[in-house]
Formats: C-alpha cells, structure tokens, sequence
C-alpha cells in the first residue's frame, strides 16, 4: 500500500515472488486504485505557535491557503479589498509565493464578501458580495460549477466577526470535509455550523452553538470540532480580552465548553484563520502579514466528544480512538467514526468513477429509540415507496432503498420546521442488481456487443439513479473493450485474403451490433419513465452524465465508421435517438449532407458539399449525426451564454433548452479542428411553444478530461424563428441546441377567461353606442357646430373607430399580414385620440387668454395635427421597423423591443401638456377672479 503517498514501488523480484514453474512464460498483474487523500485526526488542539512569518503584504486582510486534497505546494492567494475583490491568484511554491511570482491568475464571475474563502479539491469556495450564497468556481475549468444559498445566513456585515471586513459567512475546511460558520437571526446573531457537500452544495448538518459571532475574531474546525479565536485589535481600548482560543464546539456529540488555548496574535489584526488538514496548519493573515503557525495536539477526551469506545467486558479498558475521513471511489466524502457509524451517506458510482468490483448494500444500525410521538420530529410517512419513520429535526433518516434495488436511501427532517425535506427522498444511492452481472461480465472478456446487447435489455425496466450513472460509465469501458477486441481482428502479414477479409466483415458486424445495442441503452436512459431516476442525481452528476453519454455515442459512431469496409450510410431510429453513420467518398461531384433525411422530426442540419470535400482523407471522409429529443434537459443552463432581449431583461424567467440536442462530427475531430468552407446550417423544432422567447444559437462546449460544460453561443448566430421552429449557422461542429427564455405563466380557469371577454365585449359595445349618439348629435345639429365642438365630435371618432377595430382585430393573431395592419390602424386612432385630447387643452387656453373670439376658424389646423401627427408617427415607425406590428399573442405593438415607446411617449407627452394647460386655466380662473372679488376667500374665488 502506499500510504497515502502519490508515488510508491512494487518490487517484483524472484526474492518477493519466488518462480513457482521455472522454464514457464509467466506475468505479475497489478491492480491499483486511485484515491482522495485519506485524513487520520491528529487529536485535540492543546497550543498554537507561530512558527513562519512569510511576508508583509500591501493590503491589511486578505488570506491564504492551499488545497488539502492536493500533494502539489500550489498557494492560493487572496487579498481583500471592499467591493472590490474578484480575483484570486495561484502560485506554485512556497518561494514563489515569496518572492511574487504568480502562475496564474483567475477573474472571479463574482465579486467576494470577506475573507472566509477555501480551495478544496480543485474548485474555488466563496460568498458572494451582498448575499448569502456560496459559488463553487472550478479551478481547472475557470467555470462557475456551482452556487448555494446558506438559508436564514445573515450577511453583508449584519453578523461579522469583530474586525468587519464583510466577513458574515466563513468557510473552513478539515479532515471531515468543507464547513460554512455563519450566524442567524433565528440563533440571536450566535455562530452557526453546517457541514457542506463540496460536490452537490447540499447541506448535510446544521449546529446551532451560545457563542456571539460579533464577539468571535476568527473561527476554525479541526476534526469536525470548532475554534473560536478571540483576540485583541489594535484600536481595543484594553486587552483584557486576551489573545486566545476561548470556545469549542463538537458537532459530533452537540457539545460546546469554554477552553483557554493562548493564540499568538503579533500585529494585532487577525483577518483570516484557515486550517489545513493536510500538513496540520494554520495559514493565517495579521495586519498586512502573511504569517503560519504550526499547533501541538493532545490526546481526545470526552470534553472534545471525539473519543470512542467499543462493548467493554469485565476488565476491559477504554482505547481512544480517532475518526478518520475516507473518500469514496466517486469522490465524495465519507465520514467514518471509529465505531463505524457514517455520518454522510455514500453515493452511487458517479460518472466519472471506474466500476466498481461489487455494490453491496451497508445499512447503518437503526437508532435504539425513536423520538416520542408530539416531540420536535417529522412524522412518519410513505415517499418514493418507502416507509420513513419517525426522526428528530436535523436529522437524516436511512432505509434501504425500494424493494428490487440495493443501496440506502436518505430523507432529511428539516429544523426548525419540523417537516420534511419538500424535494422528497434522496435515492441516488439507489441501483439495481443487475449491475454486478454487468460488471462481471465484462471483466470475463466477452464480446462488448453481446454485453451492450445485455445492458440493453436491463435498461428497459425501471431505473434507478445508480443505475443512469452505471450505464453511462458502463458503455464508456464497452467502447474502450471494443475497441481491444477489435485490434485482436486486425488481419496480420500471415493471413491469407479469404482470412484478411472474414476478419475484416466480423469487425463491421461486431461494430454494427454494439452500435445498435448502444442506441437502444441510451433511448431507454431517455424514455420518460427514466425522469424520476435522473432527477435523483444531483445537479453536478446528471451534468457529466449527459456529457459522457454525448462523448461516448459520438466514440461509438466514429468506431462503425472507421470499420465500414466500403462507403455506406448506416442510420440507427428510435423514439428518442436518432443516428447516422456515414463512409462517404469525396471525389467527383458531392451534395449537401443532410440529416435526418426526412423532415418528419421537424429538426435536421446540414453539411455542404464544400465542407466534404476540403475535410477529404485520401478520398473518404467519415461523418457521425446524432438527434437526441430531450437529452437537453440534463445539461445545465446554468452558465450559459445568452444575448438577452428587451423582454427578457424586463421579465423574471428561467433558461431552458426548448429543443433538441443535434451533433455533427466529420472524422472524429474536435469542432475547432474542423474547417468549414460554409458555416453548418441546422434547423430546430422546439419543444414547448408558448412562454417562451429570445431564441440564442446555442452549442454544448465541454472538456473530455472532467466532463463538465456549458452552453456557448460563440461562434453561432440566429437565421430566422417562429413559434415552432429556429434555423441557425455556426462556423464550427458540435452538439447544437436552442436556448430560450422561459416564464411560468399562471393560467386563469375558463370561467375567469369567460367572465373577462363578456366584460370587455360589454364595456365596449356600450361604449361604441354612447360614442355613436355623441357622434350624430355633434354632425347633425346646427347649433353646435364650432371649433370647440369640432374637436369633441373628432375625439369621439377616434375612439369609435379604435374600440372598433380592437374588438374586431385584436386576436388575429393567425393572419400575420391582417394582424399588423390592425395594430398600425389601433397605434394610428388610439394617438389620433390623444392629440385630439390635446388640442381640447390648446382650444382651452386659447379661450381663456382671448378676449373676444377669432372670426376665423382654426378647423383646419386642428384637423391637420389631429390626424397628421399621428399619421406621422405611425409611418415613421413603419420604416424603422414594420415587423414589431402584430405579436404572436395579439394585434399590438411588441413589448419586447423599444417599438411600443412609439406610443407610450407621444401619449405621455400629451398627459403632461393637458395638465399644464389645466394648471393654466386653474391660474387664470383663480386670478381672474380675485381682482373682481377682492375680498373673498381663496375657495370662494376658485
């Protein structure tokens, strides 16, 4: 064993393993696994010494750390300044880091909070300014990966340790994983813990503690047991406060006790204390200076709560013990006491991770005594086909997983609510059987179609998160196995031409069954029956298991084509996968590529003939298309790249892919390797219509060596769109999709709907009757006939000939061409009815400042800016942009662009001029009158 080393030797010597056979071909097959670092509790903190003054840097809180789950000396360095922290640099020793030599240096997607920042196994842990969340930025990927609210955390300076600095939400590291230290308003502003999943972000404990987060200058865990360092600053009036290590609290039993452990505190400024568990150090940050200090550990007791002790007999003597923190082979953390109890429940074979020999199921004991029926606990109930029984508040209750699957399945009672965890039971754990007959399977060396054939089959029944994750790794090492067994078919310099040819035909047949075995496993991964089990993964893992399965159908295509003895197509249906294996020659004349070759789909992209023929290897040239119907689903839209709209800026909405996921390859290249005479032309149909909008061109761009991505638009841009399909050109091959803005509209009932239309046709009709007698009695009576009049028999047209049109036109929608003439004619009356509204405010003023009326009337003048105004406007807003008349909802000018300010700004305008005239006339009526009646009041004059 290496022992915890990263390097270590084998000595297979004949001293070792002496020759059994001598004379006899032999070998020695060794099996290695490579794991997380394994962390042993070095016990109780018992003295802190400042043992490395590194050096004084320019800002006066920052900090410094490393990664305990790397062997490499990279430090990552942080200094903090107020609003203005979003970068961290990486050094890669000690003495570079000295002398300010940096390797690298990353820009933050995010502005930091504090100082409370970690690495922990590649990825980068912060708070993000002005809120409560922490974001995972991986490191290797320079991507944000993740992001999780730490509910109830106050933040942004409401509950900071005593120095300021934003420093609300701390993040600390140890041998049992990734910690949050926090306050809430709920525990009185007093230190909060909770245990935080560094893969999933997930919270899987919460510890309230008595101390006051204001009063602490700095925390820290060790061996899951928090530190609180209080200290002297150099503005304190008195140091009667000490510099020290005041309060302990153990998460493992819910014990705290006052300690006083000294705490060297040179420069009297402490802004950041981290502990590694790795070399067992603090990296700590003191008033500009970057300073280490190495800590002496004692033996655990029973105040620290960590020792344990086994079943004593008579005369039996207690051993203490320390717990220890394995990480699992998917590497997850697993928290182990010594007497075996699991803190953290294992998860099912990620993606990434090797098969495992054998998946048995471990259930920890039940606890001896369930909590009395009205205590704070979560009541018994049936989930997911589980019977959970009752638990305390904060705990995780664990029962084996569904009757034919093996695992442990887990449910959370939430505290303080006392309820339980409203996304329900968490079966990732969970797998079928069969899977350990796959896995023997193959390591029996049979035929990789057979065995694709086989996995085939089992994944038609019902699936289990276990099982999603298994299949996809599983057809991952079928390809690899393939791909072996394909080389053992290789024709050699002895084989005659029959021979040379019969291997050559198997290959293609073995290529062609585990292509089509491979296409049926992922259909049924794909089936809507596999929705619970791929929502039972998490975030992170249901993200690299569709990239996987994306990278390992596209090997597998490439493997056929690579195989196919002559120039042939070879197309693979079903429901939800369709794929297209093509040996293609290039010489004489091409065509366009196109795929599907049918439009039944509603979705196809094509190659041009170009594009064939500059990709050409001596002759050939080897093309993989692929159609998934809903694999978009899985892949997060969480970083993606969009150009958003008007509407979407406006609007709260969520990104979705609205379509599928359609792949291109040409001779098993990356995308940027490829050249494209002519960018590559695919057409979408999208999968929900309505509440949808902003349409972006879209492409999975992801890393082979982690397989975790994002969706990017670079280098894609938008044709055309409607409602139900999108046409897009890119100038490189890859996984394409559209990506669209989604807003959950509430839809009201019918009899809601019916009661709004019979009270619009209503208030209309009754309007249009009262606007139609006004409209007769200013035309046909005589008497009436002047300016003033004139401007309210105008008034009432406009809005009769508006209301009109807008319970005749407004939905028809399904004509585009009717559709945009009646919302030009609606923008034309509805603006002729305001500026008529404004000239009754002109002819209002004009009444008051005359004194005798104009013989000559200004009817004509009135008529030209009534009806030439908006005239004017309405044609200039054609010419500018004639297709934002008519929406796909109604006959009216679009919201989603700045075209509606075409009405809204005229229409305001005139507001604010009437109630100027109207304060005008209020004026000259008041004054008016005060000089006839002096001495009347102010009311009376008005």
């Amino acid at each position: 064993r290496c022992s915890n080393r990263t390097q270590c030797a084998v000595v297979a010597g004949p001293d070792v393993f002496p020759d059994p056979c001598p004379g006899t071909y032999k070998y020695l097959e060794v099996q290695y696994e490579c794991v997380p670092y394994i962390f042993l509790c070095p016990g109780l903190l018992k003295g802190v010494y400042q043992s490395e003054h590194l050096f004084e840097s320019d800002h006066q809180s920052g900090a410094w750390c490393k990664d305990p789950l790397q062997a490499s000396d990279k430090i990552y360095y942080m200094p903090w300044t107020p609003y203005r922290t979003d970068t961290l640099t990486e050094y890669s020793s000690k003495d570079d880091f000295i002398a300010g030599r940096p390797t690298t240096t990353y820009k933050l997607p995010h502005r930091v909070d504090g100082t409370g920042f970690v690495v922990y196994d590649g990825a980068l842990f912060f708070n993000k300014e002005r809120t409560r969340n922490i974001v995972k930025f991986d490191l290797r990927t320079r991507i944000k990966s993740g992001e999780a609210i730490i509910a109830n955390a106050n933040y942004h300076d409401t509950s900071p340790y005593r120095w300021g600095g934003k420093s609300d939400i701390d993040l600390a590291v140890d041998e049992n994983g990734l910690w949050v230290i926090y306050a809430t308003e709920q525990n009185n502003g007093k230190i909060v813990i909770s245990q935080l999943n560094p893969y999933t972000l997930r919270i899987e404990g919460t510890w309230d503690t008595a101390y006051d987060k204001r009063s602490a200058s700095n925390a820290f865990m060790i061996c899951g047991i928090l530190y609180v360092v209080k200290s002297v600053y150099e503005d304190d009036d008195n140091e009667a406060t000490g510099n020290k290590i005041d309060y302990i609290y153990n998460t493992d039993q819910s014990k705290d006790s006052m300690v006083d452990v000294p705490f060297p505190n040179s420069y009297q400024y402490i802004a950041a204390v981290d502990y590694n568990p790795r070399d067992n150090l603090l990296y700590v940050w003191n008033n500009y200076h970057v300073v280490k200090y190495s800590l002496d550990f004692g033996p655990l007791d029973s105040r620290a709560g960590v020792s344990t002790s086994g079943a004593l007999g008579p005369g039996s003597t207690t051993a203490s013990t320390t717990p220890r923190v394995a990480t699992s082979s998917t590497g997850r953390p697993t928290t182990t006491s010594a007497s075996g109890r699991r803190n953290r429940s294992t998860s099912t074979p990620s993606p990434m991770a090797d098969v495992p020999d054998e998946m048995t199921t471990h259930l920890p004991p039940a606890s001896s005594q369930l909590p009395p029926a009205g205590a704070e606990s979560c009541d018994p109930v049936e989930a997911r086909d589980i019977m959970w029984s009752r638990t305390r508040q904060g705990q995780m209750a664990k029962q084996p997983c569904p009757m034919g699957s093996i695992g442990v399945a887990t449910f959370r009672c939430l505290a303080p609510d006392g309820i339980w965890e409203p996304q329900g039971p968490d079966l990732s754990n969970c797998s079928s059987p069969w899977i350990n007959h796959i896995t023997q399977k193959m390591k029996s060396g049979e035929m990789a179609a057979n065995i694709a054939r086989e996995l085939a089959e089992h994944t038609k029944n019902h699936l289990y998160a276990g099982d999603i994750a298994y299949s996809v790794s599983a057809m991952v090492q079928l390809v690899n196995l393939l791909d072996v067994q394909l080389r053992n078919l290789t024709p050699g310099g002895k084989d005659s031409a029959a021979r040379s040819l019969n291997k050559l035909q198997k290959r293609e047949r073995s290529c062609r069954a585990y292509v089509q075995a491979m296409v049926e496993t992922v259909n049924n991964l794909l089936q809507p029956q596999a929705l619970n089990a791929w929502r039972d993964l998490n975030a992170s893992e249901q993200q690299r298991a569709a990239t996987k399965l994306l990278d390992t159908v596209e090997d597998s295509a490439f493997v056929l084509a690579d195989n196919l003895l002559k120039t042939d197509i070879v197309r693979e249906n079903t429901d939800n996968i369709q794929l297209e294996v093509a040996r293609l020659s290039t010489d004489g004349n091409l065509e366009d590529l196109k795929f599907p070759q049918n439009m039944g789909h509603g979705s196809a992209i094509q190659l041009s003939a170009n594009t064939l023929k500059q990709n050409g290897r001596n002759g050939e040239i080897r093309v993989a298309f692929v159609l998934y119907n809903n694999l978009g689903t899985y892949l997060s839209t969480e970083n993606a790249s969009m150009k958003l709209g008007t509407e979407a800026m406006s609007t709260n909405h969520s990104v979705i892919v609205n379509s599928p996921v359609i792949t291109a390859a040409i001779n098993k290249e990356f995308s940027n390797k490829v050249y494209l005479a002519d960018p590559v032309v695919f057409t979408v149909k999208h999968i929900k219509v309505k509440e949808n909008f902003n349409p972006n061109c879209s492409f999975w761009s992801y890393t082979k060596r982690t397989m975790t991505g994002y969706w990017s638009t670079q280098g894609c841009r938008l044709l055309t769109t409607n409602k139900t399909h999108t046409t897009c050109s890119c100038n490189h091959l890859t996984n394409f999709a559209v990506l669209m803005a989604h807003v959950e509209v509430k839809h009201s009932d019918a009899v809601h709907d019916l009661l709004l239309d019979f009270i619009t046709w209503v208030g209309i009709l009754l309007s249009l009757v009262c606007l139609l007698i006004c409209i007769f009695t200013f035309c046909f009576f005589r008497g009436l006939q002047s300016d003033r009049n004139t401007i309210h028999k105008n008034l009432c047209i406009s809005l009769f000939v508006a209301e009109l049109l807008f319970l005749i036109g407004i939905n028809r929608t399904d004509q585009p061409i009717a559709c945009a003439v009646f919302a030009a004619l609606l923008h034309f009356f509805f603006l002729a009815a305001f500026t008529w509204m404004f000239l009754e405010g002109v002819q209002l003023y004009i009444m008051l400042v005359e004194v005798f009326e104009s013989e000559h009337s200004r009817r004509k003048y009135f008529y030209l800016v009534g009806y030439g105004m908006p005239a004017l406007i309405v044609a200039v807003s054609a010419a500018v942009d004639y297709r934002s008349y008519g929406t796909d909802k109604v006959c009216w000018l679009r919201l989603d662009t700045y075209f509606i300010w075409s009405f809204i700004g005229p229409a305001t305008l005139i507001i604010m001029l009437n109630v100027i005239f109207l304060g005008i006339a209020l004026y000259k009526m008041f004054h008016h009158t005060a000089i006839l009646k002096p001495e009347s009041g102010c009311l009376d004059n008005i």
